[in-house]
């Protein structure tokens, strides 16, 4: 019982660590926004919120950022500054300027549609895998005994989507879980790292190339951002690799692999 109990918090460390961190990019953003910005929170990382405002304490006179929080009181430790609000529905939330929301739960999905409505809003969806994913940039946390939770980001802004994959792969190597594109088909795990296997990655991208006949390494490297749990430069080791192998030509045929390099299948 005591190992069952341990598995969800690996699940919820990542979780929490790689909304900390984009949380912590989006709120320098927001300040920088003359409209402010509003973290919508449905799950139980207010406090975690909470923290990332603080370190932004000396910035939040003047302008407009606000938590809210669903379905929860609100903990203690709110910064000078902050807007602090209780609601009992994210589809009551009407915040002002950017609005990052997070999703927890099974009950998630029905609302995504409905809370990243717009270009300046995003949601992040922690979830139980196995549902279908019909939106975002998917990502499933797998522990050492198969269990498996979705983390999902939805945005309209493919700037932002880059800032999170960076965050993605950030993230502290912890103990028991690993990434899986839900779009492998062989579903391969992979170690959390900032120099992650590429294997799933090359496999991909010489499917997209089979799809295409030809492209651009600036191409390849959209696709890998967004329809794969990789990284826009991870693109370029991928490449590398399958060229080396013979699997990938290039034009040119010499120098480094640069945007406008334009690859096919050998």
């Amino acid at each position: 019982m005591a190992e069952r109990a341990r598995r969800p918090d690996q699940h919820a460390a990542v979780e929490r660590d790689v909304l900390v961190r984009y949380l912590d990019a989006w709120t320098a953003k927001a300040l920088r926004s003359p409209r402010g910005g509003t973290y919508v929170e449905c799950g139980g990382f207010a406090a975690d919120a909470l923290r990332v405002f603080g370190e932004f304490s000396d910035r939040l006179d003047g302008h407009h950022l606000e938590l809210v929080v669903v379905g929860s009181a609100v903990p203690g430790g709110v910064p000078a500054g902050l807007t602090v609000r209780v609601a009992d529905d994210p589809l009551d939330v009407r915040g002002t300027g950017p609005v990052l929301t997070h999703l927890d739960g099974p009950g998630a999905w029905p609302l995504v549609a409905a809370t990243a409505r717009g270009k300046g809003h995003e949601v992040v969806v922690t979830a139980p895998a196995g549902d279908q994913v019909e939106q975002g940039c998917a990502i499933e946390l797998v522990a050492e005994d198969g269990e498996a939770r979705v983390l999902v980001f939805v945005t309209a802004d493919e700037k932002h989507l880059a800032t999170f994959k960076s965050e993605l792969w950030a993230v502290d190597e912890f103990a028991g879980i690993r990434y899986r594109d839900p779009r492998d088909a062989e579903g391969i795990l992979v170690d959390i790292s900032l120099t992650p296997q590429l294997l799933p990655l090359r496999r991909a991208l010489l499917a997209e190339l089979s799809r295409r006949g030809r492209s651009t390494v600036a191409e390849l490297q959209r696709f890998a951002l967004v329809a794969t749990i990789y990284r826009p430069e991870d693109a370029i080791g991928a490449l590398t690799s399958a060229i080396t192998a013979g699997e990938v030509t290039r034009d040119p045929e010499k120098g480094r692999l640069t945007p406008r390099t334009v690859v096919g299948l050998s």
